[in-house]
């Protein structure tokens, strides 16, 4: 009786342990599962254009040899979701049959030998302590961007200063297509502890603006029309009208501000890099010095304009 009284315990014990574990794996893998078809399905219904570079370049996109098609991004984006949860599923798998196991022997550690303990001990510790750490570390954080998402496939980011979409995200790492058609890889452990602006959260609009500096003499009436002018694209929502503001003057230049919405960061970026060119052009034919940068004019006819060349900041 008294041997039954003490291994009922033990046993009430392990038939939990392998009960929350068989739940768990059972629960786990339907969760993947259906979250790896909820991801699917959107990225198939998700519009996949690119948000690096503006419309009205469609000959260099041509001329390069990217395969960077709508539906080649879609497929990219549905394999990254399916390689992703796959592996989530096979690293899930046997981390609840590692822990399960732990649990299991624990009620028969103190019958070990201590020698035999510390060295079970040591190289578990040491395993996962060093050689594992970074796969770990990135996997865990590759699992809490899928459920958190704080990025999502074709988010359009600026991360570092360098703005782009984010073309995968895989397991252990996350590739982001920058405005010059590199690829940032960014461990995902990493990623998790940088500042990202996500610009593809909240509203879908957003407010593009380019900043410039004239000369002081400057007529700001014309530059002011010339400006808005130049804002009049077919990127730009038309529902409001841009707008101008003479953000500071200085003894040797005014910064001006000229802004309109777009409809996507896309836009954004096309509106951006068209207004900046007509507004090159119109403020050089009227012969308003100009600059991108804060920087001194020297007065002095045609060659002012060449110590102050117009400079992008795209």
């Amino acid at each position: 009786m008294e041997f039954v009284d003490h291994i009922e315990p033990v046993y009430i014990y392990l038939f939990v342990v392998i009960f929350v574990s068989t739940f768990l794996l059972i629960r786990g893998l339907v969760t993947i599962q259906l979250e790896k078809k909820k991801r699917v399905q959107k990225a198939e219904h998700s519009d996949f254009s690119d948000a690096v570079l503006p419309s009205d370049e469609a000959d260099f996109i041509a001329a390069s040899n990217e395969p960077l098609g709508a539906n080649q991004a879609q497929e990219n984006a549905v394999q990254s979701i399916e390689t992703r949860f796959e592996f989530m599923r096979r690293f899930y798998v046997p981390m609840v049959l590692f822990v399960s196991g732990i649990l299991i022997v624990l009620p028969f550690l103190p019958a070990l030998p201590a020698t035999y303990l510390s060295l079970l001990t040591g190289l578990i510790a040491g395993v996962f302590g060093f050689a594992a750490k970074p796969v770990i570390e990135n996997a865990i954080a590759g699992m809490v961007l899928t459920f958190s998402q704080p990025i999502r496939l074709n988010d359009t980011v600026i991360v570092d200063g360098q703005y782009g979409t984010v073309e995968q995200i895989n397991t252990l790492h996350t590739v982001i297509k920058v405005w010059n058609w590199r690829r940032l890889v960014i461990p995902n452990h990493n990623l998790l502890q940088r500042e990202i602006e996500n610009l593809s959260l909240g509203e879908d609009s957003e407010w593009a603006h380019i900043k410039f500096y004239v000369e002081p003499t400057a007529d700001l009436e014309l530059v002011k029309q010339l400006a808005m002018e130049a804002m009049n694209s077919e990127h730009r929502l038309p529902s409001e009208d841009p707008s101008f503001w003479v953000m500071d003057m200085e003894r040797d230049s005014i910064l001006c501000w000229v802004a309109a919405w777009a409809g996507s960061p896309p836009d954004a970026w096309a509106l951006k890099s068209q207004g900046r060119e007509r507004l090159a052009s119109a403020l050089r034919k009227r012969g308003i010095q100009f600059h991108l940068q804060n920087t001194q004019f020297q007065m002095g006819g045609s060659e002012s304009l060449k110590k102050s060349p117009f400079t992008s900041d795209n």
